[in-house]
């Protein structure tokens, strides 16, 4: 079954307003064994509309619109429908009634023009709307079944789960569409697709590369007609590339690092505190985000000024003095002093120049040492992060929280210093 989802409305095109709808109903047709071949985007404009949708008609088998339904000037979905149709628009007499009783219950007289959401073309469908008062359409033109629901996102989510959903689920030509994200760290994209060049003819699901500030995620999907073949496919990608990415992943149920690392901490009944300076807090904040992690975090310190080092965590001022407070020697100091005086597992600590000023040519912006002390010493890496000032201390601090997922898995530092995330 060959899918289309058409959103509507200038305000998306025009970059004003970001199309949610078209990603919740591509998830949610994926769930059902329903396939999207293509996503696209016009303006208000019945011309526009009457186009796209004649082209839909002609080279899909289900078309779905959102956007473009409700009572004022620019809402010309409705009428572009009927044009495609060669049908006019009638009153549904049922509809409006309901429209106008959904504004009785709420003690407001309807306004005038409500009746327009009541007009439905001659052959088509009102779908109720029970978020709402513009209804659903619901129209078979040639061979393609075009379903059209309002442009709010609340408004869509409750026409689909109320009944279209349900309607698809007995459509011809469904598959098992089962999805998996593999997420990974500390290692780019290119670098990512050279390892995995070996083995992408042997994969039998599709593979996505999704890049984000943090890392990489890998999209998998595989479709077939029987789950259990769709599941095989999945877990045999899974293994294929895991073989060649080894510990750059960190999770292959799409879990965020803050969480394995949380779940890692209290599974083993560790304890952490973690002195941070150029992340401000970021990293305690990442980590208090896991529920239960109270059993294992002690506490965050923010010694952002070289005095709060000193007094904070008893790092010396002649270290200071001679290596900057960016420096490995610095981070190491961070790291013991924080460990020790919260009488922790781990102490965690990250220093560096988030930027956009500060930086030179012997320490750059983005430049960011962490280190981590444990009952066998200390470990400091060097790392140079592109991006923003925000980019760079989210990147430090996910490195920072893999250092120890790479220490409590017995891997070491979580990667080489100076690589870039």
């Amino acid at each position: 079954m060959r899918t289309i989802v058409i959103t509507i409305g200038d305000e998306i095109i025009e970059g004003a307003k970001v199309d949610t709808n078209s990603a919740y109903l591509a998830s949610s047709l994926g769930r059902i064994g329903i396939e999207v071949s293509r996503i696209a985007s016009v303006g208000d404009d019945v011309e526009g509309i009457v186009a796209v949708l004649e082209e839909a008609s002609q080279s899909y088998d289900l078309v779905l619109v959102t956007g473009g339904l409700g009572p004022t000037h620019d809402d010309v979905t409705r009428l572009a429908l009927a044009r495609v149709l060669g049908k006019k628009l009638v009153p549904d007499e049922a509809i409006l009634a309901a429209i106008e009783e959904r504004f009785r219950r709420r003690g407001l007289k309807a306004p005038a023009d409500i009746a327009g959401l009541a007009m439905v073309p001659e052959g088509a469908r009102a779908i109720a709307n029970p978020a709402g008062t513009a209804p659903g359409l619901a129209a078979l033109h040639g061979k393609a079944q075009i379903y059209v629901l309002p442009g709010v996102p609340g408004e869509v989510r409750a026409i689909f789960e109320g009944g279209v959903g349900e309607e698809l689920k007995g459509a011809p030509g469904r598959k098992f569409i089962l999805a998996r994200a593999i997420r990974t760290v500390g290692i780019t994209e290119s670098d990512i697709s050279a390892k995995l060049s070996a083995v992408d003819r042997k994969l039998k699901a599709k593979l996505a590369y999704l890049p984000e500030e943090t890392g990489v995620v890998l999209s998998i999907r595989a479709a077939s007609s029987s789950e259990a073949e769709a599941l095989s496919a999945l877990d045999e990608a899974t293994s294929l590339i895991a073989a060649q990415l080894g510990d750059r992943i960190y999770s292959t149920a799409g879990e965020d690092l803050y969480a394995v690392v949380g779940r890692l901490l209290i599974d083993r009944g560790k304890t952490i505190a973690v002195a941070e300076s150029c992340t401000g807090g970021l990293v305690a904040h990442l980590l208090t985000e896991v529920p239960g992690i109270s059993a294992c975090f002690e506490r965050g310190v923010v010694a952002y000024s070289n005095q709060a080092k000193i007094e904070a965590l008893g790092v010396a001022p002649e270290l200071l003095a001679g290596h900057g407070a960016v420096s490995a020697e610095v981070a190491v100091a961070m790291a013991r002093g924080v460990r020790e005086t919260a009488g922790c597992d781990l102490g965690l600590s990250t220093t560096g120049i988030a930027g956009p000023g500060g930086g030179s040519e012997a320490k750059p912006v983005g430049l960011v040492y962490m280190a981590l002390a444990h009952e066998a010493g200390v470990e400091a890496v060097r790392h140079v992060f592109p991006g923003t000032r925000h980019a760079i201390k989210l990147r430090a601090a996910v490195r920072a929280l893999d250092m120890v997922r790479c220490h409590m898995l017995g891997e070491g530092s979580g990667g080489a210093g100076g690589a870039q995330s």
